[in-house]
């Protein structure tokens, strides 16, 4: 996971921080109590009886049949499926985890039925708004009428109750209706439905019953900002509709929307507010327990703030009824069609496909947005009104058309774009291509969703990264060519670290088709014997971003990456049927892998347990999140042996351990507990709620929690393989680096022998992926011939380093990185070698992890050799490093990097026992 969705997790909700004392000082909470039994013998009544109508657990005989696809699809066995035969949805069995619980229940699949257009992001109620009270699913039942399919979810929080029940009938046919009923908590202040929307689909703030409310896909941030943004974020809506990306398979959109909130007490009851909150993390309904002292409900303001102090359910019931509307398109208007029912219906053509229609009324309040067809044509209903249409489409280009709507249909003539300059592309051959503006063009970006969706905080404004860069594979599906708005740009080319860089300086003008004449990058360097792989790649399987996985293995190709480990949050993915399906299965191969991620402060792990990548890890086809086990309020040492048990092989990586150093001084600062940012386990490590200290040994406290063994299995919380030493994210780079190398050599000085890799962490197309990269040691380095078992051998040997640019080849004696030397005098032998375009300026050697020498770089040269006489009176490990300055061209194309590499350890017997023993702190 990037650095920026780690911290959105960090914060999660606002109200973490509290309005009350006590969410503030809650420590983590898991409820435990045992399950009844799951009501099925109603759900036995399916489509035989009812027709279309369907309620039923997902069993291995008719799995195949009901497990949804799409990108975000994960229910699986076990879990429970409603269907009205246009719809399909399954909610989560209470034994299955979900973002916010160790418990299940949560709709966690939604679309439409023969459809792979899964996008849904799972729906979860958090008491106060605190993820420390997440509501934890107890039993779940079914119910089924002429009318209606029924699941209903029991949850419980202490003593508070829920019932919630999820509904899909033949009336409504593209409506999930949502039924709840909270009983039982006197203290409540109000509590929110979540929508886990992190970093994935954009989302525009609709008010159904007043339009000239809504704000748009112009949003708030309420996740990072905390109390403070209450009075901005919390928008006078009732709905938030979020559209898939432009470049869905198959597209769809959801629009949720609370209908009613209301307190009851009996016979009596009354409507209490809500508000709809939106950004690029999460999206949430916040319903009130009770009105306001002061103000009519419509916002949340200074004055009223105050009182949420105030409010208590007391022994009241609250009860919503939300709705999910289900469109067919992957724009807003496929929502808002169905809520403009009676209005008149506006049609028309755009001269190119492609664009976005943005539908403001006259005052500029944004009402919805549509996407037109492939031909061009679109159409969407309206009130009676005054209008203005923006179309946005590529190279910058707008246009305008104010329109009046009546109570009949009309038809627009033809809204006609001026053309964009076109830029054809080069074909055949595999590099990625980088555009950067001069002379006052601004850079390009080819992934503009043209939503203009954006998050303030503050008096600061977020937008999408733009992507100025185009992924080839040498195959036929490349594009063809780009449009470009008028303008001078430097185009590089460039396919990885081995190969030059090339680049030619090109003018666009308007309406013109130019070829881009650039030279396909030459291999300049050769690394006999290694293979270049990534070993934490990411996708829109994952949660937190919605990047198609073959445009995924497409920019693996580009960069000539060579072995691709997926890493998706929590659920095994494996790329090697897209690859095949793209025709590049002679360039790259994968590895099935699955990042498991803690999000949960638990009892056990009071800053969650972190993350790590695991692989191989077979995704199971029929399994709720396709075979990942449960993790949350679990050590380490559980989960990997429970993977070990079902995967022998796995290699175990532990994933970006640190943020940057102020954790890992000698000294804590007296603020470190709000410093842990809970996604990096070295700076809480999981069950000890305290930060790792590098300078200490392990058998003190409280770092001593790491080396607890299990004493059935004689596993530990340190029983990784592996340990990311570079993860770009992050304004921290470089301070990164330096800590988890330091926290890293204070293991293997203490005998604990992990290996060090390098990876991206790649997200969205926004990451650079296979850059940084894990250089490993293989026998035969095509990947035609690659041997997936070889390849894990030398891993877990150490037989790799990491690297941004340079390339290494060391060797003690003879004996490769990750062996051992029996000898008190040896050679190291070194040679270094890098493109013309990533000069080097040092070399650093060290011994147990302390520099002995530096020797300086010739930076003109692509070869350096080095041969170091070295002595030894005791056991010891020997590594190196190397690294350059950033020139401007490198900063272009690998932004936020700096060339570096880094060795594994050899080891040392200087008294050639046969036996090597760590030289200790």
């Amino acid at each position: 996971m990037a650095v920026d969705s780690r911290r959105a997790l960090v914060a999660w909700l606002w109200l973490s921080a509290g309005v009350s004392s006590t969410v503030f000082g809650h420590v983590g909470h898991s409820h435990t109590a045992t399950p009844a039994p799951a009501k099925s013998s109603i759900a036995s009544q399916t489509s035989a009886d009812h027709g279309p109508l369907v309620v039923t657990r997902i069993t291995a005989d008719n799995a195949v049949s009901l497990i949804r696809q799409g990108p975000d699809a994960i229910g699986g066995i076990g879990d429970w499926f409603i269907s009205n035969g246009t719809l399909c949805a399954i909610i989560s069995d209470v034994d299955h985890e979900s973002e916010f619980s160790a418990r299940g229940g949560s709709l966690v699949d939604l679309g439409f039925c023969g459809r792979e257009d899964e996008h849904f992001a799972s729906f979860h109620d958090l008491l106060d708004g605190s993820r420390l009270t997440p509501m934890d699913a107890e039993r779940i039942e079914t119910q089924i009428t002429d009318k209606q399919a029924t699941v209903i979810v029991h949850s419980k929080q202490g003593m508070a109750s829920m019932r919630t029940r999820y509904s899909l009938s033949m009336q409504s046919p593209t409506e999930l209706h949502i039924h709840k009923q909270l009983q039982n908590a006197p203290d409540l202040k109000f509590y929110s439905s979540l929508n886990f929307n992190l970093h994935s689909l954009e989302p525009f703030v609709f008010n159904s019953q007043f339009p000239a409310r809504s704000n748009g896909f112009q949003n708030e941030d309420f996740v990072e900002r905390g109390q403070s943004a209450i009075p901005e974020a919390a928008r006078d809506a009732d709905m938030i509709i979020t559209p898939s990306p432009p470049d869905a398979a198959q597209s769809i959109s959801y629009g949720w929307r609370m209908v009613k909130a209301e307190r009851v007490d009996g016979d009596d009851r009354y409507p209490v507010p809500f508000y709809m909150l939106a950004d690029d993390s999460s999206n949430a309904m916040l319903v009130l327990s009770d009105t306001f002292y002061i103000g009519d409900g419509s916002k949340i303001g200074w004055l009223q703030l105050p009182q949420l102090l105030l409010l208590d359910l007391g022994e009241d019931t609250l009860e919503t009824e939300e709705i999910v509307y289900v469109g067919e398109r992957g724009d807003v208007a496929s929502v808002t069609d169905q809520l403009f029912t009676s209005a008149g219906t506006l049609s028309g053509e755009v001269s190119e496909s492609g664009v976005a229609i943005h539908v403001r009324d006259e005052h500029g309040n944004p009402i919805t947005h549509v996407r037109p067809q492939a031909n061009g044509e679109f159409s969407l209903k309206l009130p009676a009104g005054q209008y203005t249409l923006e179309v946005i489409a590529s190279a910058g280009r707008r246009m305008q058309k104010s329109v009046t709507v009546t109570e009949d249909d009309q038809f627009l003539p033809m809204l006609v774009l001026s053309p964009a300059p076109r830029l054809r592309l080069p074909q055949g051959q595999a590099m990625r291509l980088v555009f950067k503006g001069l002379n006052g063009t601004p850079d390009p970006n080819f992934t503009d969703t043209y939503t203009g969706f954006s998050v303030r905080n503050g008096d600061t404004e977020h937008k999408a990264t733009p992507v100025p860069q185009v992924f080839l594979a040498g195959v036929e599906s490349d594009p063809d060519y780009v449009e470009l708005a008028p303008g001078e740009y430097r185009v590089y080319a460039v396919h990885g670290l081995e190969h030059s860089l090339e680049h030619v300086d090109i003018t666009v003008r308007t309406e013109n088709t130019t070829e881009l004449a650039i030279q396909a990058p030459k291999r300049q360097i050769t690394t006999p014997g290694y293979i270049a792989a990534d070993l934490h790649v990411h996708s829109g399987a994952s949660y937190d971003n919605a990047f198609a996985e073959s445009e995924r293995v497409r920019t693996f190709v580009a960069e000539n990456g060579e072995v691709m480990v997926s890493s998706e949050h929590d659920v095994p993915v494996d790329f090697q049927p897209k690859i095949e399906a793209l025709g590049v299965a002679d360039k790259i191969t994968a590895i099935a892998a699955a990042e498991i991620t803690s999000l949960l402060p638990t009892a056990l792990n009071p800053y969650t347990g972190g993350h790590a990548n695991f692989f191989p890890y077979t995704p199971d086809p029929l399994a709720y999140r396709r075979g990942m086990i449960n993790h949350e309020n679990r050590r380490w040492r559980e989960i990997i042996h429970d993977v070990k048990q079902r995967e022998p092989e796995v290699v175990v990586q532990l994933n970006h351990p640190r943020l940057d150093m102020r954790l890992s001084g000698e000294e804590l600062p007296s603020d470190w507990e709000e410093i842990i940012d809970h996604g990096q386990f070295l700076d809480h490590m999981g069950s000890a709620g305290h930060p790792y200290n590098p300078h200490q040994p392990l058998n003190s406290a409280p770092n001593k929690v790491l080396i607890e063994t299990d004493p059935n299995t004689g596993l530990s919380d340190l029983s990784f393989d592996l340990i990311e030493v570079i993860n770009p994210g992050g304004d921290q780079y470089q301070e990164r680096i330096q800590a988890i190398r330091q926290d890293w050599l204070s293991f293997v000085k203490q005998g604990y022998r992990l290996v060090g890799t390098a990876n991206s962490d790649s997200h969205g197309s926004d990451v650079q992926v296979a850059v940084p990269r894990t250089m490993v040691r293989i026998t035969d380095d095509r990947v035609t011939h690659f041997k997936q078992s070889e390849f894990l051998k030398s891993l877990k040997q150490g037989d790799a380093y990491g690297t941004t640019g340079p390339m290494l080849e060391v060797s003690l004696n003879g004996v490769n990185m990750g062996g051992m030397v029996k000898a008190e005098r040896a050679q190291l032998e070194v040679t270094i070698q890098s493109v013309d375009w990533i000069p080097l300026n040092l070399a650093r050697l060290q011994i147990n992890g302390v520099t002995i020498e530096e020797y300086d770089l010739t930076p003109d040269k692509n070869e350096h050799k080095l041969l170091i006489p070295m002595e030894f009176d005791q056991d010891a490990f020997v590594t190196l490093e190397v690294s350059g300055e950033a020139g401007q061209e490198y900063l272009d194309v690998y932004p936020g990097l700096t060339p570096y590499a880094f060795s594994n350890p050899i080891y040392v017997d200087a008294n050639a026992d046969g036996v090597w023993t760590p030289p200790g702190l």
